[in-house]
């Protein structure tokens, strides 16, 4: 496994206060598209190691979490930078499409 797991107890520090970038995948059980996401962002991790860190938060149990910033549906990744929403999407494109828009968005964050 190349990323962490989040909740409300370590979302702060694993999210909030990650000196890198991070990826936020919300996902639940039983969810296909979610499984496709997560072995696509396990990739990327490996991939892009030191330069982002991927995190999951499983929507089925940290609801109030993940309203906070407004993420009511999956899949739904979010990137992070200083703590605060820069940009996400909602679905499950190919992995091309995800690596293009994770690259754009580390640029355009910078």
């Amino acid at each position: 496994m190349h990323w962490v797991n989040v909740n409300f107890n370590n979302f702060q520090l694993e999210v909030r206060e990650s000196p890198l970038p991070v990826i936020l995948h919300l996902w639940a059980e039983g969810c296909g598209p979610c499984d496709t996401i997560a072995q696509i962002l396990e990739e990327i991790a490996v991939e892009m190691k030191g330069r982002i860190k991927v995190a999951k938060l499983d929507l089925g149990r940290n609801r109030e979490l993940a309203a906070q910033f407004g993420m009511h549906f999956i899949p739904i990744v979010a990137f992070f930078k200083g703590g605060i929403v820069n940009d996400f999407f909602v679905g499950a494109p190919q992995k091309s499409a995800i690596v293009k828009w994770v690259h754009k968005t580390l640029l355009t964050s910078s």
